[in-house]
């Protein structure tokens, strides 16, 4: 007899299909076991628990997978959750790049691996810890408690991808662990394709102190220091997000148009990939989400990373007056703000007025001021700055905005001890110490301390410290005061690679007389 010839087979319920069935379509609603003759051109399942080696199938589509058998060859394979993966089986698992998983001998080491909304700034915070106490004369005596800032990393999420929906799962799973996160400020961009298998990727711009080794886990042993060896632990490794998924990859040598990998490329890279660094990071805090429509949520993930390399001191050029820097004024961009504090006690003891005291005699005014960097350079100045700053240890000067800015009437040499200045208001203003800057008309600028401001034919500003130059006519005078800063936390504002907007809050501090004191802490860290 012959064999039977089916066109169409439908079926409810098929437990075992029989193998000389040569059907066009084999649709089920369950197939627990495909046999291995069945050679369906497509199978719709909602479950798939184990399919056999040498089932060839050309589109197999399954909403759980838990163990796929190694020689499965399907051009197009689709899963919601894949947990495990084995080496033959040489799939590319959409579902396993988005939680950061990697196979053995990785597995430890998670990846956040979720891109950054840039329509919303990456906020980097440096938090020091200074502890400040007010003497009974005024002044202030501050301790530094940490050494080196701490370092947070606060990611915007949500692009309107599937994949951005997963960033709950991934810190479900990795919330308190040590995984590597990525450096977007520091992102370049791929110059050229990079096939599969390159050593090297060709990207603009690339610095080498942005992409250095992460932090290394030193130990003594009886054959000397180990740890320092760039490996797994402590290599330089970096993130490579293309269209199509994202991959890791660990550095051997960092050039300006090229970056050399020390294993060659896992998967083909496309023009336009970006390659971020990676830092060791923990995420502590919990991060909400709001959720736009089933699969797309948005939010913002913070995370503790390892701390920045120190900065070059070398970079700063701020003049010193009286042996504190000199800063320069905000932004005026935004409308700076000031706020006029002191100290008040305030016992209501009374029925009727209470009884009020203020415990400080000077002014404790704060300055609310907004600075852009637009260039790399300027970034690593305000980062060195910042870094000798120390939070709220440091003292500096800062043009105030109050005091209206002076004209010089009369032209003054280096050994007249005042200046003659015509504006509104002058004794007002001008009558407490305080510092001035004085802008000549040709850019330059030189600093000088200044005392009382009385008249005599004109306003005359009698000065403290001397001056290098000579004064000309129709020079600016601008004040000063000594202040530091009102917080321990500096918050830089990522809007681009090249552009950073630092927000600080300066507190003025009275005139030192003696008994005010910067020291670090005995166990300062």
């Amino acid at each position: 007899m012959t064999d039977r010839v089916v066109d169409r087979k439908v079926t409810e319920v098929s437990s075992r299909p029989t193998p000389g069935a040569s059907a066009a379509a084999l649709r089920g609603e369950v197939l627990s076991r495909a046999s291995p003759g069945a050679s369906a051109a497509a199978i719709a399942s909602e479950t798939v628990a184990t399919p056999w080696p040498s089932s060839l199938v050309d589109n197999l589509l399954a909403e759980s997978l838990a163990y796929p058998q190694p020689p499965i060859d399907a051009p197009a394979f689709l899963v919601e959750v894949l947990r495990r993966d084995t080496a033959s089986s040489a799939i590319v698992a959409t579902g396993m790049d988005a939680f950061g998983d990697q196979p053995w001998p990785d597995a430890q080491r998670g990846v956040f691996a979720l891109r950054h909304d840039w329509a919303a700034p990456l906020v980097e915070r440096l938090e020091w810890q200074t502890s400040v106490t007010r003497l009974a004369s005024g002044n202030e005596s501050r301790q530094a408690r940490r050494r080196v800032p701490r370092r947070w990393l606060t990611y915007r999420v949500g692009n309107a991808r599937q994949t951005d929906a997963l960033v709950a799962d991934w810190l479900a799973d990795h919330l308190g662990q040590a995984a590597l996160w990525p450096m977007p400020q520091y992102a370049v961009h791929m110059s050229s394709a990079a096939a599969r298998g390159a050593l090297a990727l060709n990207v603009t711009n690339a610095d080498w102190q942005h992409f250095g080794p992460l932090s290394a886990n030193l130990r003594l042993t009886p054959g000397g220091v180990q740890g320092w060896q760039e490996g797994l632990g402590n290599g330089r490794w970096v993130l490579i997000i293309a269209a199509d998924g994202w991959q890791v990859a660990q550095l051997s040598d960092v050039q300006s148009n090229r970056l050399w990998l020390t294993e060659p490329l896992a998967r083909a890279a496309a023009t336009g990939s970006t390659v971020m660094p990676l830092v060791w990071g923990s995420a502590t805090d919990p991060a909400g989400f709001t959720q736009w429509v089933p699969g797309m949520v948005g939010g913002n993930v913070p995370a503790q990373i390892q701390p920045a390399p120190l900065p070059n001191p070398g970079v700063l050029s701020d003049p010193w007056l009286d042996e504190i820097p000199v800063w320069p004024d905000g932004n005026w961009r935004d409308d700076p703000t000031t706020g006029a504090q002191a100290t008040i006690t305030r016992q209501d003891f009374s029925p009727a007025d209470p009884w009020v005291r203020r415990d400080d005699p000077w002014s404790t005014a704060t300055f609310q001021r907004r600075y852009l960097a637009g260039s790399a350079n300027a970034i690593e100045i305000w980062r060195a700055r910042l870094w000798r700053t120390q939070g709220r240890l440091q003292a500096f000067w800062l043009p105030d905005g109050l005091a209206p800015v002076l004209r010089v009437t009369s032209e003054a040499s280096p050994d007249d001890g005042y200046l003659r200045v015509s504006g509104e208001d002058v004794s007002a203003f001008w009558h407490r110490p305080a510092a001035c800057v004085i802008a000549h008309p040709d850019g330059s600028r030189q600093h000088a301390l200044t005392s009382i401001c009385h008249f005599d034919q004109g306003g005359v500003l009698v000065l403290r410290s001397g001056i290098d130059q000579w004064v000309p006519v129709g020079s600016r005078v601008i004040r000063l005061v000594r202040c530091r800063l009102d917080h321990d936390a500096v918050d830089l504002h990522w809007h681009s690679a090249a552009l950073v907007e630092i927000t600080l809050t300066a507190r003025q501090v009275p005139e030192p007389r003696g008994n005010d004191r910067e020291t670090y802490g005995e166990y300062a860290v």
